[in-house]
């Protein structure tokens, strides 16, 4: 392994305190799901609910997150940053709260869900955006490897650790300690300095939104790299959100079985992110992309049929492997091969197209209180199998495109 090109977007002092302050919201972001997933799944015992609070976090961004990447594209993304990860602390120390008091109900929980995911989507075009400016094209890809790390890394230890927390001293500490991880984590950005780019500002917002979108659609590799995004990460990537049922329907387990799901996921992760920072910078991104997409469709069909607890560990820690590949080239590619006056508008298209893991997991918890989770996420995988095969043409011309820096 290659220490100088592994530690390459490390060297910058900026990158590293917005990488720290990243993994704090990481940390406290992806138990806090898990643990939302169970308080549901407790209250309702319908995997239904479970994939509604996502579902409904994803109608509101579907609305709202192109105009998060027009306010990256004209104001303070550092700000803006700090401004998102404080509202999804409150939001969830609110609810932890209300669990404690014993006056939490599934309406409390269903509208600071709203709250949390379009301060995770703010919180994520304003990151990707400030990280570029930070590192530039060259270190971006290892810089985005590097904030997969991060996520990945708090999904190592974050899930595991909220099982045992739940089962211990219930939900309502758990998510206590989250937010008040994800507060301190806005602390961390105070020691970055605003990078002052200049941008285009149009006649009005709309006339920015339009641009945006016309950007999008004439340009065929960014829109196709969208697609992918869209169904890998609605139909995939949705998977997350049913764990608490795989857990309890599929393997007989409790809460520790969930949060062990969790982190053999933030294990593969980790691998995937050191294996690909390893390389620097990669010619054949496209290549990658595809390529990777397609192994996390088989890799999710296979989970499907797994009802033995150390196999679907296995399964969900290569799952973890794989995704990592495909979502560090997709993010990498979308912000190389798209304008500094253009990418926060790209970047914002790209968080309405992640609203699809919430109606993903809307629509997977419907099959699976019809068919069984079972279904529901072998049929998720196959789609996103055949996606891959069927736009795995296009990886040559974004080869050529992005190139090595």
């Amino acid at each position: 392994m290659n220490w100088e090109r592994l530690t390459l977007a490390f060297r910058v002092s900026a990158y590293r305190w917005v990488w720290a302050s990243n993994f704090a919201a990481a940390a406290g972001f992806q138990p806090f799901m898990i643990g939302q997933g169970w308080l549901l799944y407790d209250l309702t015992k319908s995997p239904l609910m479970v994939g509604l609070a996502p579902g409904l976090g994803a109608a509101f961004n579907l609305v709202f997150s192109p105009f998060w990447g027009l306010l990256a594209d004209r104001f303070d993304r550092r700000k803006l940053m700090m401004i998102a990860q404080t509202a999804m602390g409150l939001s969830i120390i609110i609810m932890g709260i209300l669990v404690v008091m014993d006056s939490i109900e599934v309406w409390h929980v269903l509208g600071l869900s709203v709250i949390q995911r379009m301060g995770m989507s703010l919180q994520r075009t304003a990151r990707s955006t400030l990280m570029f400016d930070v590192v530039g094209k060259k270190a971006f890809m290892n810089a985005t490897a590097g904030q997969f790390l991060s996520s990945q890394g708090a999904g190592l230890i974050g899930p595991v650790g909220a099982g045992f927390i739940i089962k211990a001293f219930g939900v309502g500490h758990l998510f206590l300690i989250l937010g008040s991880i994800i507060i301190i984590g806005v602390f961390m950005l105070l020691k970055v300095q605003s990078v002052l780019v200049m941008r285009l500002q149009s006649k009005s917002i709309i006339d920015d939104l339009k641009e945006g979108f016309r950007f999008v659609r004439n340009d065929k590799p960014i829109r196709t790299i969208l697609w992918t995004v869209l169904v890998t990460e609605g139909l995939g990537f949705s998977t997350w959100s049913m764990f608490p049922v795989v857990a309890i329907s599929l393997l007989g387990g409790d809460a520790v079985t969930l949060g062990l799901l969790g982190t053999f996921r933030g294990l593969g992760g980790v691998i995937g992110a050191l294996f690909i920072s390893s390389f620097g910078d990669i010619r054949v991104k496209g290549s990658i992309l595809w390529g990777s997409a397609f192994l996390f469709g088989l890799f999710l069909i296979a989970f499907s049929f797994s009802r033995n607890a150390f196999l679907s560990y296995f399964l969900i820690s290569t799952i973890g492997f794989v995704a990592i590949m495909y979502n560090t080239q997709a993010q990498s590619l979308l912000q190389i091969l798209t304008p500094d006056a253009m990418r926060g508008r790209v970047m914002g298209i790209h968080s309405v197209l992640l609203t699809g893991i919430g109606f993903g997991a809307l629509g997977m918890g419907a099959i699976a209180g019809w068919l069984g989770v079972n279904w529901a996420i072998f049929g998720g995988g196959g789609l996103v199998a055949t996606n891959a095969l069927i736009n795995v043409s296009t990886a040559p011309i974004v080869n050529r495109q992005a190139g090595g820096s």
